[in-house]
Order: structure tokens, then sequence, then C-alpha cells
């Protein structure tokens, strides 16, 4: 089989491209596509690889949002030191990704726009508020269009979103709060390679005063067809003081607030079970009520 491959250089020629009559596919990592091609489950009459589209892969601060390039790999979202400062969640949500060969390969846009319900990268961008800039080629005449989308609207459902058929993935945008703690865990059948059971990351943002919750976001993965936020949660956490009886309480209310879903891999129960513990764990960590404190990928039996 033979099939034909455009290598754009700027984003305008990527987004002609993409209007070129006939099918053809934007590939960046390829550790999603090409596997897919290789099964035959895509056939498309061309590849456009966007690795030559260096915009895109960066990270910056412009005032008060750190932008995420689309392209940026896993491994880069991991180690930098800006993701590391602002957004902790994202950095460890990259490493628990694959192996890796996969975090070297596969970038923060294919893991987004893959619509998986297991994403490791979804969550933590949630509890952010991250939003999409998604851009198509408004005319011939190189001009490109804007469409900016809060990630709560991207997902619709397992490998389904809301990215039109002329338009990529730019870049991530998140408005920086220093004061605001995130973390990330998940649970799978082993350490490395494991697609998540359930994922979680949580947020928060403590008065400096009263030690109490300012405002907390929850979302967790691989428990419904879309990455999910828990606002009843979220909600009962805001003015409360984290201590271990409102650790419990609120693992009570994750538990009752979703509707796992029954697979191969984990039953519903078993799922949410997880869920809790996982959230429960996760504020006792970001409140320094554990020892160690250091996040570790987390299996559970």
């Amino acid at each position: 089989m033979s099939i034909k491959a455009l290598s754009p250089e700027t984003p305008v020629q990527a987004l002609q491209a993409l209007s070129l009559p006939g099918k053809y596919l934007p590939i960046a990592g390829g550790t999603n596509v090409l596997v897919d091609l290789g099964k035959g489950k895509i056939a498309p009459e061309g590849l456009i690889d966007l690795s030559r589209l260096e915009a895109w892969k960066s990270i910056q601060l412009k005032g008060q949002v750190l932008e995420i390039g689309s392209l940026v790999t896993h491994s880069q979202l991991e180690a930098h030191p800006l993701i590391k400062t602002y957004c902790s969640a994202l950095s460890m949500g990259a490493r628990a990704v694959g192996s890796p060969q996969i975090r070297n390969r596969g970038t923060l846009g294919g893991n987004l726009q893959s619509a998986s319900p297991a994403a490791d990268c979804a969550p933590p961008l949630l509890v952010h508020d991250a939003v999409l800039t998604l851009v198509s080629a408004a005319d011939s005449s190189g001009l490109v269009k804007e469409r900016q989308l809060n990630l709560t609207d991207f997902f619709l459902g397992v490998g389904k979103t809301d990215l039109r058929s002329n338009e990529l993935i730019e870049k991530v945008s998140i408005n920086i709060n220093p004061n605001r703690r995130s973390i990330f865990l998940k649970s799978g059948l082993r350490k490395a390679l494991a697609i998540s059971l359930v994922n979680l990351a949580v947020s928060f943002e403590l008065d400096e005063n009263t030690v109490a919750c300012l405002e907390a976001r929850i979302a967790l993965g691989s428990i419904a067809p879309t990455p999910v936020r828990l606002n009843k949660a979220e909600e009962f956490l805001k003015g409360q003081r984290l201590d271990e009886k409102v650790i419990k309480e609120a693992g009570k209310i994750v538990q009752n607030e979703i509707s796992p879903i029954s697979d191969l891999r984990a039953s519903a129960e078993y799922r949410r079970y997880l869920a809790q513990v996982l959230f429960e764990e996760a504020l006792r960590l970001l409140t320094g009520s554990k020892e160690g404190g250091q996040w570790q990928l987390k299996q559970f039996d």
C-alpha cells in the first residue's frame, strides 16, 4: 500500500493541505495514527506531517497566560520548568503516558485529539480551566481563522471531539495562578504502559489566613465516555478546611457523583472505589497531611 505524504513548513500550508480534495490526515508524533494505519482502522489518501511547524512546539508564559503548543511532546511537558511551576498536575500526567519512547514522540495535541476517555493529559488540563485555540484556513489568501474553545466543551464522546474537519489544534492556554496547587494520580494494571483504570487531577487554592479552600477543581478520566469535572464535590470543598473529616466526606461525594463504566479492564464498582481512594490520596498529598508528599504512579489492588 502506498500513501501520499505532505510536509508543510508553515501553519498556513498545513491548513491549506487539510483542505485538499480527498481525505488527508494530520500526523504529529504518529503514536496513534501509525498504529491505526497498520491495523487498517483508517485509510486516508495521504498524511500531513506537522513536525516542521516549529511555532507550535513552544511553551511560553505571556503575562498571566501559559501557552503550550500542540506539538509539544509529553517528555517536554514532564520536564519543562514552567509546567512544573504553574501546572504540576500536567507534568505528572505527561510522565504517566505510555513509555519513554511514546513520551518522546507523542504530542499534547495528539493526546487530546484522540479523545480517549483514559487520556492522561486531559484531567490535568481540565482542572486548570484550559482553553484550546483551533485554527482553520479562512480562504486561499493565507489568512488563518481562530476559534477559542474551553476544553470542557471539546470532548463529545469516545474518539469524538468538537474539532471540525478543516481545523487543527494550535495551542492550549492556561491562566496561571501562583497560589494554585495541583496533582495527578492514576491507577493501572501495571506501572508502565498502562491504560488508566481511573485517572484523576485535583487543583485548589487555599486562603493564606484561614487555610480554607477558596476554589477547587476535580477531574476524572476513564470512568465515562469523556473526561469529567465533578461540580458537586468542587462546590462542597469551597470554604472548607481540608482536614481528614472533610477529605472523607468529599470522597463520599465523589463516589456518589460519578457513574462509572464497566469494561474488560475493570467493573463500575471497582472504578467507583478507585475514584474515591485516588481523590482522598490526592487531597492528603496536596495538603501535606500525608508523609512524603511526593507524587508517584499508584497501583491499587
